[in-house]
């Protein structure tokens, strides 16, 4: 069978906990799938940072039960020995989960940030069996870490060092969010098991099967060195406001490469002055910046956990002819708060992300004559350009392979630059990208055949005039009049 990112995304829908019960992931397919990709077939170490409570544990596990249980370990103990006394375990492992990151003592983060240099750590003891020092040694490992940021520690937990070292990833604290996982929830005991399964037992062994196999061409140290034609013409999605854009770019050119090893019998491969070589297809390139493309772009710009939520908080500051502010909405911390509880937004301290988000210059502070702060949008920085235009990408990849890897150019243009065929990896809808696209295509773009309401191709095949079913297992958000339009055309 031929896996796409979609059956990845099916297998979050359809997570089974160690008892065998259905634990869905709802919600948060782009963080589950960039999470497992990215840190399953590209060793990043890979970090979640999100409120207690908000799934961030049930992705992990979702993503280490992709993989027997020999292939990693779990550092759970708080002391700083603990992890020694360990070390066999650790140095058998290929992968190791954290899950309470904000809880591990310093000595261990320390191991963390010498692993993420790739580079093993040592210590020393005293073996009183044998009354000799003898050296310990923490072979480099790439690490899965979760962090609660609702308390200090957690909020403040990442330094720079570490940060630069991490891919991060959040979940979505808002209260829609936590409707919808309560209303899955509440349908999941009012229904039929066989009802609320989409995916087989069967389709998801042959998906673990289909992880360990690129896992294990990841491995082998004659595999072919994986390079990306894509990758000159990529440039207006990547925002340079700030320099960590320059390491965190990196991170996207990963998750490409991930997406690339998941579909590894579509990568063309090239035999050069001795070395092999893969080259990825604009094919995968989209399919990468429609997982990771928000993400990356929050990384880029410094934002800090959960900054987009509280941005979105305020309206767009203009500037007037003169360069001045002009139609300026400001708020005191007070006001803010509000309105996070009026958008669902579960915070209690907003001050850090506040300072944080002035620091970046997205927001600004006046100080009022009694003595309050309040904050607006800066109309200095605005957001990026999210547009690839991929008509032109195609165009320009196929005068760099012709240039740049002649003997194989006819090959890889004919199969990979013509009229691509995609499957959008959440809603399961096809479309088509390049020269037989009518118009350039947006990452965000799917399918527009969908006939309304519903709100893609996967929900009009889903509906069978059962709607509970529906609305447990929908991709889109459908609200009342939705609901009644439904029902109408059935009636039809």
């Amino acid at each position: 069978m031929k896996y796409e990112l979609h059956d990845l995304v099916r297998y979050f829908h359809n997570v089974r906990n160690k008892k065998g019960e259905l634990n869905p992931i709802i919600g948060e397919d782009k963080l589950a799938v960039t999470s497992a990709l990215a840190y399953l077939l590209e060793d990043n170490n890979m970090v979640i940072k999100a409120y207690s409570g908000t799934g961030k544990t049930v992705i992990m596990d979702a993503v280490f039960n992709l993989l027997p249980s020999e292939y990693y370990h779990t550092i759970e103990h708080l002391s700083e020995t603990a992890v020694w006394y360990e070390s066999d375990k650790i140095n058998r492992a290929r992968f190791i989960a954290i899950p309470e990151a904000q809880k591990l003592p310093e000595g261990v983060m320390e191991v963390i940030k010498t692993w993420g240099d790739n580079r093993p750590a040592f210590r020393k003891r005293t073996d009183v069996t044998i009354g000799e020092t003898v050296e310990q040694t923490l072979n480099p490992k790439f690490v899965f870490m979760c962090v609660a940021v609702e308390n200090d520690k957690g909020s403040a937990y990442f330094d720079a060092e570490l940060e630069r070292r991490c891919m991060i990833g959040h979940t979505n604290p808002t209260a829609k969010q936590t409707e919808s996982v309560i209303k899955h929830k509440l349908m999941h005991v009012a229904l039929p098991k066989k009802e609320l399964l989409t995916m087989s037992d069967d389709e998801i062994e042959g998906l673990k099967q289909h992880v360990l196999d690129a896992i294990g061409r990841r491995d082998d140290e004659r595999a072919m060195q994986l390079r990306n034609p894509c990758a000159p013409f990529l440039m207006k999605a990547i925002p340079s406001l700030f320099p960590v854009s320059r390491s965190k770019v990196q991170y996207l050119l990963k998750v490409i490469n991930a997406v690339a090893r998941f579909h590894d019998d579509e990568i063309l491969r090239v035999e050069r002055d001795g070395e092999s070589y893969g080259l990825i297809s604009p094919k995968h390139n989209w399919l990468a910046l429609r997982i990771y493309l928000d993400t990356f772009i929050s990384e880029c710009l410094h934002m800090p956990s959960h900054g987009t939520d509280i941005l979105q908080l305020f309206p767009d500051t203009s500037l007037d002819r003169f360069g001045m502010s002009a139609d300026v909405v400001k708020m005191t911390e007070t006001e803010i708060k509000k309105e996070a509880k009026r958008a669902g937004l579960p915070f209690t301290k907003l001050r850090p992300v506040l300072s944080a988000l002035v620091m970046t210059g997205f927001l600004e502070m006046d100080e009022t004559e009694k003595g309050k702060v309040k904050y607006y949008k800066s109309p200095l920085i605005s957001d990026p350009s999210k547009k690839i235009q991929w008509n032109d990408l195609i165009e320009k990849t196929e005068e760099f392979v012709r240039e740049k890897w002649p003997e194989i150019s006819r090959e890889y243009i004919g199969r990979n630059c013509g009229s691509i065929e995609i499957t959008d990896p959440f809603s399961g809808d096809h479309i088509k990208l390049g020269k037989g696209a009518k118009t350039a295509i947006d990452v965000d773009t799917i399918d527009k055949d969908v006939k309304p309401p519903f709100q893609s191709k996967a929900d009009e095949r889903l509906w069978d005039g059962d709607m509970t079913k529906f609305l447990l297992l929908a991709i889109g958000d459908y609200d009342e009049k939705d609901i009644k339009e439904i029902k109408r055309i059935d009636s039809r």
